[in-house]
């Protein structure tokens, strides 16, 4: 009796395990398809750079954010570089530095997504993780 008790425990286990193996976020391998391939180099808050193709804001190739009372959209193509300051309730300070060299602070969403590719795969990683991002020139 034991045995078969603590084979359908081990029985049980397992297909709880089996079943939490979709609940990570983590790439999936692919990345948002874009109308242009915007070129960046990424700065983690952990330090490492990352150059990514095909980048976007959750499948956009624009930034979106809080200026004032107002929601401004910035295209990525107007972009040099967006440094992020530390996290404020659910939102990131973004300083925005546009390719004319004016620049302006927009609130982003700190849950919000961005996605691009790698030589080596796809990746993502949210506003409240990221310290820079630079524009490169476009890719072919």
């Amino acid at each position: 009796m034991r045995s078969v008790v603590a084979a359908l425990g081990i029985l049980l286990t397992g297909l709880v395990l089996c079943g939490m193996g979709g609940l990570g976020g983590g790439p999936e391998g692919t990345v948002p398809k874009t109308t242009e391939n915007i070129r960046v180099r990424l700065t983690d808050r952990a330090g490492v750079m990352t150059e990514l193709t095909r980048f976007s804001m959750d499948g956009q190739v624009f930034l979106t954010g809080r200026r004032g009372e107002g929601e401004i959209t910035v295209l990525f193509k107007t972009l040099e570089r967006v440094d992020f300051d530390q996290v404020v309730g659910q939102e990131v300070p973004a300083d925005l530095v546009l390719d004319s060299k004016k620049k302006i602070r927009l609130l982003v969403r700190k849950r919000i997504i961005f996605y691009g590719s790698t030589d080596y795969g796809a990746f993502r990683i949210q506003a409240r993780d990221i310290k820079s991002i630079e524009f490169l020139e476009a890719a072919g």
